[in-house]
């Protein structure tokens, strides 16, 4: 009685490995060549949604500040030797963390908060939702090791975003909980919660709430 040979085990060149995940990429994003350099987010984009950081389990945003990936975010891609994804950083003149951004002067904050002071002094925002524009050291933002996020659409804060701080009573905060309310930006996260709540609880503390 003769016994099957066992299959030699083979393994693929390095190259062909990285080729392979890199053709993988393209295929699952086209605008993505599948290689180190900027590129734009797009709705098949891995760090938009699920992508993990090799080694980590979390929901992975850039490691530099701290902010979620958004469409249209212009990012930098690193990949590993494999071919693999590695790293994904922004590339934006406002959030500069790849520190391979375009040679220009990072923008001044205090003269961003001018500009945006001087645009709500000269078109002021209806007062009827209460919103407020995330100002330089605002605790809203958090830092970028602990951002705080929109409990509707799951996004960070951004500087000069407007927001409602405390959705449950804006017109009187009690806490310091906030949601974007920010068109202009296509953010219309209280609007949206507002109308489809079907349980009226604080998402804070959840006690129970009365519409009006």
């Amino acid at each position: 009685m003769t016994t099957p040979d066992t299959p030699t085990a083979t393994s693929a060149p390095a190259g062909v490995v990285s080729a392979f995940e890199r053709g993988l990429q393209r295929g699952d994003n086209p605008q993505v060549a599948g290689a180190d350099g900027p590129a734009s987010t797009t709705l098949d984009s891995r760090w938009l949604g699920t992508w993990r950081r090799p080694g980590s389990r979390r929901r992975a945003p850039c490691r530099v500040c701290g902010h979620t990936f958004r469409l249209d975010d212009t990012v930098y891609l690193r990949h590993a030797e494999d071919g693999k994804l590695a790293d994904v950083t922004h590339h934006l003149r406002n959030l500069p963390c790849s520190g391979q951004a375009p040679p220009a002067d990072p923008p001044d904050p205090g003269a961003q908060a001018a500009f945006f002071r001087g645009v709500d002094n000269t078109d002021p925002r209806p007062d009827t939702l209460h919103t407020v524009r995330l100002m330089p050291d605002d605790p809203v933002l958090g830092h970028p090791r602990q951002r705080n996020a929109c409990f509707v659409c799951t996004h960070t804060f951004r500087l000069f975003e407007t927001v409602v701080v405390c959705p449950c009573s804006p017109e009187k905060p009690g806490c310091r909980k906030a949601v974007h309310q920010d068109p202009a930006r296509g953010l219309g996260c209280f609007e949206q919660w507002r109308s489809e709540l079907t349980v009226q609880q604080c998402p804070m503390n959840f006690r129970t709430l009365r519409r009006n």
